[in-house]
This record gives C-alpha cells, structure tokens and sequence, in this order.
C-alpha cells in the first residue's frame, strides 16, 4: 500500500497511466472497467472512461472518448450491407485504420487513468491490424499496459488454463506492451486450487496426468511447458468485480508493471 501510495505521489504530474482491457468475450470486461473505475475514484485518482467497442450498445459507465460516434456496428450494417460479423471486421479495419487520429483524440482526455474498454469479440481486435496499430497510437502518447482476463468461471480443467494462457502470450506477442493478468469472477470460481495451478509446475503436471486422458494429456503436458514461464512471471490476482475483492492487488500489479523497475513486458 505505501509502496503504491508514494508511486502515485511521485508520479502525481506524469503521463496518465493507459490501461487497456483485453478478454474473452463474456469474460467481465466492461463490468471490470466500470468495477475498477470506481475503486480508482474512490482513492482519489481522476479516471476517464474510453470505450473502443463499436458494437456495445451501452455501457455502465460515462465515456469521455466513444468510438460511436464516429461508426458503429449498426451504421456499417445498414451503410455496407453486412452482416453482424462482417460488419465487426469492418469497424476493426476502420479502427486501424484511423488509430493515429483516435490516439490523438484519446490524449486529450485528461486524467490519471484512461481505462479502455475493447470489443467483446478480442480475437477480431488483436487479430487483426486493429489492436497493434491501436496500441502503437496508444504508446505514443502515454504509459500502455494490457491486463488480460482469464474468465475463471470457464477455467474447469487444466486443459482449458492452458488454452486461455495460450491465447494470453498471442495477444502479449501481437501487442508489444507490459502485460499483466487477472482472473475474474473470483466470488464465483469453479475451480479453488486456480492459483496454484498457476504458480506450481509440478502440481499442474499432476493435475494433467490425473485429469486429462488419452492424447490430449499428451499434448497438454507438452503445452505447458511453453506456457508455464509465462504464468511463473507475473503474481495470480483473482478479482471480482462485484466484490470488489482484489482490485487493490490489481492495481499494485498495474503499478508494477508501468513504473521503470517493472519488467513485465
């Protein structure tokens, strides 16, 4: 806490700090933005909301910078004759497209913390150009950093940690910025053992070998030995955004990260 509290007194006048909020879909993004938002306020940080999703049709926040109101999903639809999907891939291109121009826009909202929200659909926006030429307009203008969710609900084997982590170290690869990740929905975890699962190799290998059968196991006992110094590298937060529980380990996990003795990229 004090570590955190002396941080932010030092750094009281320096760039605001990006956070960009990357996940599954249905994996708690936007409830996380608006959940930690709140947390940052109540400590007595200035927060703006940006919202990247041209698909949401509303948010429980109030942006200070909204990409509806230059296309969403809907007008591309109705202007192009797309479908719903087609239509994504066409706001995701636009977004790249034009991530100088919204980079620019974005540095002028003032603030401590930028929380940006991103679409629901994360492999369009990562994927494709759209996430790495947003985050190179990003970088330009302040500190960036990626927290990635890991929706415990869907976490039940290890088969599935080590499908969720491997999409994690893509998205770190394609982004090029620090990185950090938190599981979500801790009040309501289906598994309890989540954390060493992450943090203890050998208690992964053991769990692969009672849980997992036939080929897979194979496969997911090899897997995990590329993802594993990934997981190794960075703390397990477990963060609710109901509870609010872990939002102050995130933080700290977030501070870490941005400041010049993290090296978490």
């Amino acid at each position: 806490m004090f570590k955190n509290f002396f941080s932010r007194f030092f750094n009281s006048t320096a760039l605001p700090i990006q956070v960009v909020f990357i996940g599954p879909a249905g994996s708690g993004k936007t409830t996380l933005v608006k959940a930690y938002g709140d947390w940052l306020s109540k400590n007595g940080g200035k927060v703006c909301f940006i919202n990247l999703d041209p698909g949401v049709e509303k948010t429980p926040y109030s942006p200070s910078f909204d990409i509806r109101i230059f296309f969403t999903v809907e007008e591309i639809m109705r202007r192009e004759s797309l479908g719903p999907n087609g239509a994504m891939i066409r706001a995701m291109d636009i977004l790249a497209e034009r991530s100088m121009e919204f980079a620019s826009l974005i540095s002028m909202m003032e603030g401590d913390y930028r929380l940006i929200d991103t679409p629901g659909q994360s492999e369009l926006f990562v994927f494709r150009s759209a996430g790495p030429e947003i985050m190179r307009g990003l970088s330009t203008i302040s500190r960036t950093i990626v927290v990635f969710l890991i929706d415990g609900q869907l976490v039940y084997s290890p088969s599935d940690l080590i499908a969720v982590f491997s999409l994690a170290a893509a998205c770190r690869l394609r982004l090029n910025v620090p990185f950090v990740h938190v599981v979500t929905k801790a009040d309501v975890l289906k598994r309890s053992d989540i954390e060493r699962l992450m943090q203890e190799p050998e208690y992964l290998e053991e769990r692969i070998l009672e849980e997992e059968k036939g080929l897979l196991q194979e496969y997911v006992l090899e897997h995990s030995k590329t993802v594993y110094p990934f997981l190794r590298r960075q703390r397990t937060v477990l963060v609710s955004a109901i509870s609010g529980s872990g939002l102050d380990l995130m933080d700290s996990l977030i501070h870490d990260a941005t400041c010049e003795c993290g090296d978490l990229r």
